[in-house]
This record gives C-alpha cells, sequence and structure tokens, in this order.
C-alpha cells in the first residue's frame, strides 16, 4: 500500500510539473512587437503626451507617455511589451497642467477642484478617428514611430 501511494504522489507531481511547465511557456495573448518612438510639434519633442495605438482589427490598445525630449515606448498588457502586430489608428493627447475652472466651468464643482490643462496641441490628435495618424507595427517592432504633429 505505501508502494502504491508513493507512486501515486510521484505521478501527480510529475503530472502537476508538466501542467506548469507547459503554462509558464505559453503565451496566449496576442503577438506583440516592441514599438517606441518621438513626438514633436512645431519641432520642438512633446513632453508628457498620452500615445495611443489602437488597433483596426482588436480591442486591446497599447499606451505610452513620453518624456522630456518627446520619446515614448509602448506597452498593451504590461508597461512596456510592445503594440499588437498590425495596423493602427493613433491618437495623442497633451495638456499643460491642471488649472483652476474659469467661472463659467464652476457649475457643479466643488470649491478647490481643478480642470485638466489646456491643450498644448491641436484637439484633433486627442482621438484616433480625427488625428490622421497611422502605424503599422511588424513582427520586428519599430524604434521610429515618430509622429511630427503640425497645426
Amino acid at each position: 500500500m505505501a508502494n502504491y501511494l508513493v507512486r501515486a504522489a510521484l505521478t501527480i507531481l510529475a503530472v502537476s510539473f508538466l501542467f506548469m511547465s507547459i503554462g509558464c511557456n505559453l503565451d496566449s495573448r496576442p503577438k506583440r512587437a516592441p514599438v517606441s518612438g518621438t513626438v514633436t510639434y512645431r519641432n520642438q519633442p512633446v513632453k508628457g503626451a498620452v500615445v495611443n495605438f489602437v488597433p483596426v482589427a482588436g480591442d486591446n490598445i497599447a499606451t505610452g507617455l513620453t518624456d522630456a525630449q518627446g520619446k515614448y515606448q509602448l506597452g498593451t498588457f504590461e508597461l512596456t511589451d510592445g503594440a499588437l502586430v498590425g495596423q493602427h489608428k493613433v491618437s495623442i493627447v497633451a495638456r499643460g497642467p491642471e488649472r483652476d475652472p474659469k467661472p463659467s466651468e464652476m457649475v457643479g464643482m466643488m470649491p478647490g477642484t481643478k480642470v485638466p490643462g489646456d491643450p498644448i496641441i491641436p484637439q484633433k490628435y486627442f482621438t484616433p478617428d480625427t488625428s490622421g495618424l497611422t502605424f503599422e507595427v511588424t513582427r520586428q517592432g519599430s524604434k521610429q514611430a515618430d509622429f511630427q504633429l503640425q497645426d
């Protein structure tokens, strides 16, 4: 009986190890590739802009935030795991610092509430359908997903 229990325990351990090793090596999430680039407006880097890659076919948006040099790196499921492979529409949102509301904006607001800062780039870039920006992410990814925004 003891021999049977030892063999059963070893079999359970072996099967458990097999399933764990298979599960750890398979990423069932869609294929992603690293994407980074630079955002400029009027030939100046745009700091603090949120860059969104919206897949034309799919739901998983990749997002990145520009640094002081306007550089960004995208992430979909993790901070820097890249964007889904395929065609994307792109939106870029950049605003100045939060500010006090104007008198016309204060209706229904609590005193001391701040509102989002004023846009520092044209608002047409704020949504993927009006930005006119697109990018195709290949399996190799890209370090040159650069956007030079215009008025």
